[in-house]
């Protein structure tokens, strides 16, 4: 017989769960069309969920001609908030209060003559609103060998990370640029949440036959999840939801870990994957 083991902190971190019951509060409240400017979260179930009781997704400001205008959790781009107010839309901010943080760190650090280096995706929304908000010779890099490619490296760099990018690859990028540039500021702007589940995904990974990492596919730390599931040699799946788990082929022996994405992945789908998996593993 086999069986489920659940990590102590799989599941919404405390910006999503806030950003969706903010959601939740402005359908209950609002009198008139909700919008949200971009997907609430990177999870297609609860975004249509929430779609279901009249929440409704635009992609720009130009497709908002009056009611709620919501922020998700990544923030805004420099400027929008201001827009909406000045157009007599109603706003409700539900940017994750350590993304604000880390806005104001970029925003010093520019202001203080450094260049701004965001370690993290260039084409993840937290990511964009963030450079709309410093020069524009400040850089995006992934990795190390990302960075050496590039020839505008300056010698004076101040940098952050993605909140829910690793902070080991933060700490190896601020290494990197120690070696090469006279003078070198770094925050440690990664989400605790972020690196408790990573740091759990790994210790689970060890103690299980297959790992589950549950989230939207579009979740870049979902993803990073999975990736650090696998990095401990564990069979490693990374699913949306429990239709998905009669297609692995998981052994009924199998002791199989749960965990899923902090910013994508919902108590109620995770429920419904324990119980997919218990009937297999009953």
């Amino acid at each position: 017989m086999g069986k489920v083991k659940i990590a102590p902190t799989a599941g919404f971190c405390f910006g999503v769960e806030r950003a969706v019951k903010l959601a939740t509060s402005a359908l209950e409240d609002s009198h008139g069309l909700v919008y949200t400017l971009g997907p609430i979260i990177h999870n297609p179930q609860e975004v249509e969920r929430l779609e279901s009781r009249g929440l409704m997704m635009a992609n720009t400001m130009e497709d908002i001609e009056s009611g709620t205008v919501i922020i998700r959790s990544h923030g805004a781009p420099k400027g929008i908030l201001e827009e909406a107010q000045a157009r007599g839309l109603e706003v409700v901010d539900a940017t994750c209060p350590f993304v604000n943080r880390l806005k104001e760190r970029v925003v010093s650090l520019a202001s203080e003559g450094y260049q701004v280096i965001i370690v993290g995706q260039a084409d993840h929304p937290e990511v964009k609103a963030l450079l709309s908000f410093v020069p524009e010779n400040s850089l995006v890099t992934m990795s190390i060998k990302d960075l050496k490619k590039r020839g505008d490296l300056k010698t004076r760099v101040g940098i952050v990370a993605q909140t829910t990018h690793s902070l080991e690859n933060l700490q190896r990028v601020a290494s990197y640029c120690v070696g090469v540039c006279r003078e070198v500021k770094v925050y440690s702007t990664t989400c605790q949440a972020t690196n408790e589940r990573r740091r759990d995904a790994r210790a689970m990974a060890k103690e299980v036959d297959v790992m589950i990492v549950v989230g939207g596919r579009n979740s870049a730390n979902t993803t990073r999840l999975s990736e650090a599931a696998r990095q401990e040699g564990a069979v490693t799946h990374h699913i949306e939801n429990a239709s998905e788990i009669a297609e692995l082929g998981i052994s009924p022996d199998s002791i199989v870990g749960i965990t899923a994405g902090a910013a994508s992945t919902p108590a109620w789908v995770i429920d419904e994957v324990i119980e997919a998996l218990e009937s297999i593993l009953s």
